[in-house]
């Protein structure tokens, strides 16, 4: 192996001699052009040797791993006088040792090189010489920087990285999210950054009368009419974003639906002037969630929003915005994502679909069995529309939101309001028993039991969903050893309440709802099996008692 900063090594039979002298070796020299006291080999003490009483150091070996061994030795003797003279030689002896080195060849493994200090002069040598890997050799080097620009030339967006915008007039910006700064008030200047979810709240403060409809941070098209680049190439293509829902906030809190598809009546709409002045449409919360495929691309986008009535009382208002990110899923027809192999794998979601022609099947394995998103306790039914949760494998989870009622609410429209909060849209009805059941396989999928509470009141009640319940069992299959998963039974219970809508809410105008998932374990305990015992299958000879009978 050849050592990187040394010359070439020589051929068999020419090693170069020592590169140590051992005679210019002296340990016991100490002080820098002063003499030793009875330092025999301190070149500085050469009028003081005959003070010496002793030698502190009698003999010095240049390396005693070598076999043959370059030795000095160091005494005194008296002359005539009764002065101390120094005699020293240098000789050559066998090292008795069994494992030994015939030749040291390498100059640099018999002592410490000084460091070199970093300087102006020379730290860009250093960085150079430095800055890369260590042990590699030189083509390693330039694979690794051909990998980082591979990296570089990479289209999609990755961790971190500012989404790239365009506007309707063509102006390239970056996705923005408003954020505080410095203190509670709005920033409109905050990146969005790609596969980081995230929530904000802040402080707007405007004119009521004079802001109302010309500030672009109070209307929703300022929220919604950009385009996403799907990658960072000049050249990508502009995904926009969809408004999947739109919930009006009255001055008194309570919300209704308006369709998202007219947003001719979304923009800020000031009515009455003075005190009296209320200010329509004013942005209150957005949410968006964006779609990404496996090379980072952006796929798609959808946004829901919560506009709100604002009088002088209200101002300022507090602004929420939210971005979460979720990965397509690229299963085809007839393939399914696993959730196991065989069994379960405790966390990941449930593999739901809906009965159709052929099998059951679900393109997007988080879009399956899902819950209401555990949201805060005081977050609206009708602000949540959309943002569900699916149902992992394992894990109990309960959810909810509050649903504020007007003063007259027709009880049929309320029950199914809260029936499509609870089960969402399209929601599945079977559920594959293994964590890797094939869609054509119809026995390896379970179905969905719904189970309601049958009411039987008066013309005067009303039968209102208060809760879904999702009870999953569960048991143990396959060997003692490594056991599998398998999904036995699923039910809905949507337990209802019979009464009037004022004694629901507990004489408010607030409706508490509630989802939430149990998994139960019906496993049988698990017993060994063994064969049947032994028993002894042994005749005697016939003539075992011969003569006797």
């Amino acid at each position: 192996m050849r050592i990187p900063g040394s010359g070439p090594l020589p051929l068999s039979g020419s090693l170069p001699p020592p590169v140590t002298d051992v005679s210019s070796l002296c340990p016991c020299n100490l002080l820098e052009g002063r003499c030793d006291v009875n330092c025999c080999c301190d070149l500085d003490c050469a009028g003081d040797f005959k003070l010496f009483t002793q030698c502190s150091v009698e003999k010095l070996v240049a390396d005693p791993q070598l076999c043959n061994q370059d030795t000095a030795r160091y005494s005194l003797t008296t002359t005539a006088d009764g002065s101390a003279k120094v005699q020293s030689s240098v000789t050559q002896e066998v090292n008795p040792d069994v494992f030994c080195i015939q030749k040291a060849n390498y100059e640099a493994g018999l002592s410490f090189a000084p460091p070199e200090v970093p300087t102006e002069g020379n730290f860009n040598a250093l960085f150079q010489r430095f800055a890369g890997f260590f042990f590699s050799d030189p083509t390693s080097d330039s694979e690794f920087s051909s990998a980082n620009e591979d990296l570089q030339n990479e289209t999609g967006y990755t961790f971190a990285e500012v989404m790239q915008t365009q506007e309707a007039t063509g102006e390239r910006g970056f996705f923005r999210l408003p954020a505080p700064s410095g203190s509670s008030q709005c920033s409109d200047a905050n990146p969005a950054a790609f596969l980081q979810d995230q929530t904000t709240r802040c402080t707007r403060s405007f004119v009521l009368e004079r802001d109302c409809e010309v500030m672009p941070s109070l209307n929703l098209q300022t929220y919604t009419s950009f385009e996403i680049l799907s990658e960072k190439t000049e050249n990508s293509t502009l995904v926009g974003v969809d408004l999947t829902s739109i919930v009006l906030q009255s001055l008194e809190g309570t919300r209704s639906v308006q369709d998202p598809m007219d947003e001719s009546q979304s923009g800020p709409a000031l009515l009455g002037t003075g005190p009296g002045a209320v200010c329509n449409n004013v942005v209150l919360q957005v949410s968006y969630l964006v779609m990404y495929d496996e090379t980072g691309a952006v796929v798609g986008a959808a946004a829901s929003a919560v506009l709100g009535a604002v009088d002088e009382s209200l101002l300022p208002i507090q602004q929420e915005f939210t971005i979460m990110f979720r990965q397509q899923e690229n299963a085809t027809v007839g393939e399914l994502p696993s959730s196991g192999n065989p069994g379960y794998v405790v966390g990941l979601p449930l593999v739901a679909g809906r009965r159709t022609a052929e099998y059951p099947f679900s393109g997007d394995r988080n879009g399956g069995l899902t819950l209401l998103q555990n949201p805060r306790a005081e977050q609206s039914c009708l602000g949540v529309a959309g943002l569900r949760a699916p149902v992992r494998f394992g894990v109990n989870t309960i959810s909810g939101c509050t649903l504020r009622l007007e003063e007259v609410t027709n009880c049929s429209l309320v029950s199914e309001l809260i029936l499509g909060v609870l089960q969402g849209t399209d929601s599945p009805q079977f559920v594959a028993s293994f964590g890797n059941s094939p869609p054509h396989a119809i026995m390896d999928w379970v179905p969905i039991k719904n189970i309601t509470t049958e009411t039987t009141a008066g013309a005067e009640s009303c039968s209102i969903p208060l809760s879904l319940d999702v009870e999953v069992t569960w048991t143990k299959y396959g060997s003692l050893v490594n056991p599998q998963a398998q999904i036995v039974s699923v039910s809905e219970v949507i337990k209802t309440n019979t009464s009037s809508l004022t004694s629901l809410s507990g004489g408010s105008d607030v409706l508490f709802i509630s989802t939430s998932v149990t998994f139960t374990d019906v496993s049988a305990a698990a017993q060994p099996g063994y064969r049947a015992m032994p028993t002894i299958d042994a005749k005697l000879p016939y003539d075992f008692f011969f003569p006797f009978v």
